[in-house]
């Protein structure tokens, strides 16, 4: 692995599974399943590689600890679909407009997750 890209989410790999895979006639509930598609694949990725999340510092504890790995998310997709000119900045507009409307209907995050499941999730851990 090259120096520097522990912290790459868009491996080429990726990037040609979004490349063959996208269609602006998807569904959202087709591009979030697009987006689970690449976030399985990222993972395995990084335990082939080995690749370890970054170490952080905490101010309360005092203590260097991993932390977590990030995950592509619907709107990341579409930023990456702007970013390797799969889609137009229209298009782009586009599909922020309709996630944002879907999002607002369905009440979930950008991971396509129930809102209030993680409210209460967050609640409980505080």
């Amino acid at each position: 692995m090259q120096r520097g890209q522990a912290q790459t989410i868009w491996f080429s790999e990726l990037k040609i599974i979004l490349k063959d895979r996208w269609a602006y006639d998807l569904t959202i509930a087709e591009q979030l399943k697009l987006v689970a598609d690449l976030n399985c694949r990222l993972n395995q990725i990084r335990i082939d590689n080995n690749i370890q999340p970054p170490m952080m510092w905490c101010p309360k504890c005092k203590k260097r600890e991993r932390s977590r790995f990030t995950k592509i998310s619907i709107t990341g997709m579409y930023y990456a679909l702007k970013r390797f000119e799969i889609c137009t900045d229209r298009k782009f507009k586009e599909l922020q407009k309709k996630w944002k409307k879907y999002s607002i209907d369905k009440d979930i995050d950008i991971y396509g997750n129930l809102k209030n499941i993680n409210q209460l999730e967050n609640e409980r851990h505080d």
